[in-house]
């Protein structure tokens, strides 16, 4: 097995367990081998055939993955830390618990790959596609997903905290209870994405495009959301307290019991939108932001200002009540 040349033509052999270390295996056919356990630490395999191939708990630690093809491919636990798979091809490859802290992967395809529970922290992964893949509980904190693609991904409970998502999609992508704390997703498209319970806080969120996405009980606070569009979504026990939305679209959006308490609505657009529960009333609200855009359809909280003349007027009763003699001998005797 220490012939290189012949190692690079063993399509479907059982090398589980060998070591590889170091080995020049570029271009190497190892189409549906079986290479668990395998150590491939530094080895170069670039261009190389490992589709369908068995790497369960492989060692890919610094390797050459430069144009690899890994379609199909069984990476579960596997390490490829530190590894260049640049361009390369892990289409509906299984990556569960994989550990790829560091990796270069730009541009790589992960379509349709099942990628629960793997560590993409510090990596870098700009232009990939992760269209329609599974990648529940993944981290990605620090890692840049610029031009990135998650569109119709399964993101639920992943941690992309402090990561730069500029210009990247999530059309119709699952990011329920999603931790964005500190995240940069300026321009990305988040057009009908699913955020519930998702964490936002002091993300940068410039001209994103929110657009009938949920983005119900989901935290906000102190994000800068200038310019961001959110037409239509739903933003329903959302925190957006200290939030900037100068330059927002919100027209028809659903902000009921939202708290925005310290938020800037400078030039925001709140036409057809419902600000019931919020404490915006219309003359509170134009009163601090006169150049807000609304319509005679935006619902306004002024539902506030009835619940604080009867609490006034309940109030003065009470006060009444009190003053009258033998209030509290009547109260206390029943």
């Amino acid at each position: 097995m220490s012939d290189a040349s012949v190692i690079k033509k063993l399509s479907g052999y059982d090398l589980s367990g060998y070591s590889l270390m170091g080995s020049d295996l570029s271009g190497a056919k190892l189409a549906q081998a079986k290479l668990r356990g395998a150590n491939l630490a530094g080895a170069d395999l670039s261009n190389a055939d490992l589709s369908e191939a068995d790497l369960t708990g492989a060692d890919l630690s610094g390797a050459d993955l430069y144009q690899a093809k890994l379609a199909g491919a069984k990476l579960n636990g596997a390490n490829l830390g530190h590894c260049d798979a640049t361009s390369a091809n892990f289409f509906e490859a299984t990556l569960t618990g994989a550990r790829l802290v560091a990796a270069k992967l730009p541009s790589a395809n992960f379509k349709n790959s099942k990628l629960s529970g793997a560590d993409f922290s510090d990596c870098d992964l700009s232009d990939a596609d992760f269209g329609h893949a599974q990648i529940s509980g993944s981290i990605f904190q620090r890692t840049n997903l610029t031009n990135a693609n998650f569109s119709d991904s399964k993101l639920f409970g992943a941690n992309l905290q402090d990561a730069n998502l500029s210009n990247t999609q999530f059309r119709n992508a699952d990011l329920n209870s999603v931790r964005l704390r500190g995240a940069k997703l300026e321009n990305a498209d988040l057009v009908n994405a699913s955020m519930f319970n998702a964490d936002l806080a002091n993300a940068s969120l410039l001209n994103s495009n929110f657009e009938t996405a949920n983005l119900r009980s989901t935290s906000m606070t102190g994000a800068s959301l200038e310019k961001a569009i959110f037409d239509g979504a739903n933003l329903s026990h959302s925190r957006l307290s200290r939030a900037n939305l100068s330059g927002a679209s919100l027209e028809e959006s659903n902000l009921w019991s939202a708290r925005v308490s310290g938020s800037v609505f400078t030039k925001a657009n709140v036409k057809a939108a419902n600000l019931m529960a919020t404490g915006l009333s219309k003359k509170f609200a134009l009163d601090e932001f006169p150049d807000l855009k609304f319509s005679n359809r935006t619902t306004w909280d002024d539902e506030l200002i009835k619940r604080h003349n009867v609490s006034r007027a309940h109030a003065e009763h009470i006060q009444k009540e009190v003053s009258k003699k033998g209030f509290f001998s009547r109260l206390f005797s029943r």
